[in-house]
């Protein structure tokens, strides 16, 4: 009986090693400004939507807290933010009962202004309501931030 249990408990231990070493960082280079996507956030309940998504560029922790909260959990990392050297652009799409995804199809970088082009593919219809979040840096060197949608 001894045995089990000690076989359980390094199994378990082997387990929680593996998933720790299978997160991966998304990356969108198919533009010629790459994009690492912040990992382990979710936008807070309380934002209000005006339209189907909100697209934003934000400078500081305190606002950044204002509209996001972290997913920490006992199996990933959350990607670090240094506000002192750079700002977030966040696309958040409205809560829904159908899937939705955002996909950044281009990033152009031009005289320190960045273009953002994205797209949402939708989905099945689901029995809850969720949105889809994508946050990434940029350098507070970079002045403006553009958002286009493809349809």
């Amino acid at each position: 009986m001894k045995t089990i249990i000690s076989f359980l408990l390094v199994f378990s231990m082997i387990s929680c090693n593996n998933k720790e070493s299978t997160q991966k960082e998304t990356t969108n280079t198919n533009s010629d400004f790459s994009v690492v996507y912040l990992e382990n956030y979710f936008p807070r309940n309380d934002i209000e939507f005006t339209t189907p998504v909100k697209a934003m560029v934000i400078s500081n922790r305190e606002k950044f807290d204002s509209y996001f909260g972290i997913a920490q959990t006992m199996y990933n990392k959350v990607t670090p933010i240094d506000f002192e050297k750079n700002k977030v652009v966040a696309i958040i799409t409205e809560p829904s009962d159908v899937k939705q995804e955002i996909i950044i199809t281009e990033t152009l970088l031009k005289d320190n202004k960045l273009l953002v082009k994205y797209k949402i593919e939708k989905g099945e219809i689901r029995s809850f309501t969720a949105n889809d979040l994508k946050l990434f840096e940029i350098p507070k060197t970079i002045y403006g931030v553009d958002f286009t949608t493809e349809n």
